[in-house]
């Protein structure tokens, strides 16, 4: 029989789209289906958006040298294309690319061994996957890349950061702020509000922008493994010996 007062286990709280879900492909259906739309809606006019935006989103994901430090792919795509397209027609296109994911005709994956090490802190902690992205294409996806039975709760339609306000209160009730940990790739999406609240923090940093402090930073998933460990262990002890270290601006 389940003692209803037995402490709650300590939270990890993932990302989807940067974090647990890697590759660059969901951006490119992404940027496809905003420039069809815009030259969809432009009914005939000439618009000479396709060859530079899809140059200079390349430039971005590849990390070359004087890139702007868009927060992420799909922040990339927007403002290449602002001018042309409206919000409503980036969310259409944004839900095009995302039943493409629920179909499985983008490639994404896994990073390297993060089923293997989800699974060993399952005893320890509750895995929760908090995302913006809508339902449609997250389960799907996480089944593709062999995650699907290394998640134990799955939120969508999170609305981070804004969202953090309702999710956070519930996540931590009965639960002390340390024994959160939330990992993410956009600073001020997944981990600004949890720092505020006292929660551990891990920065996926794939561009090295240095966005905001935390409390573990690398530039892939598999670089925080180790750190992650060691605050399944001792969530408190961990909060209490590591500090965030401070970070640059983000300036674009």
């Amino acid at each position: 029989m389940n003692d209803a007062r037995a402490p709650k286990k300590p939270l990890l709280v993932l990302d989807f789209d940067g974090t647990v879900c890697i590759g660059d492909a969901p951006v490119w259906a992404y940027a496809e289906a905003v420039i069809a739309s815009i030259l969809d809606d432009a009914s005939g006019s000439s618009v000479d958006l396709d060859a530079p935006l899809r140059a200079r989103l390349g430039a971005f994901l590849d990390g070359e040298p004087g890139s702007p430090a868009y927060i992420d792919g799909y922040a990339a795509v927007a403002a290449l294309a602002a001018g042309h397209a409206s919000e409503e027609l980036l969310q259409r296109a944004y839900r095009t690319s995302r039943r493409a994911l629920a179909d499985g005709t983008v490639a994404v994956s896994a990073p390297d061994g993060l089923a293997a090490f989800l699974n060993a802190l399952g005893e320890r902690v509750e895995r929760v996957l908090v995302t913006n992205a809508p339902l449609d294409g997250v389960q799907e996806t996480l089944s593709a890349i062999g995650l699907a039975d290394s998640i134990d709760r799955i939120v969508t339609d999170a609305g981070k950061p804004a969202g953090w306000a309702t999710a956070l209160p519930e996540l931590l009730a009965g639960r002390l702020p340390a024994e959160l940990l939330s990992v993410g790739d956009i600073w001020g999406n997944d981990l600004e509000q949890p720092l505020a609240a006292g929660c551990v923090t891990a920065l996926i940093d794939r561009f090295g922008h240095r966005a905001g402090p935390a409390h573990l930073t690398a530039s892939d998933f598999p670089g925080l493994y180790d750190g992650i460990r060691a605050w399944s262990a001792d969530p408190v002890g961990f909060a209490e010996a590591h500090r965030p270290t401070a970070s640059s601006t983000l300036t674009a």
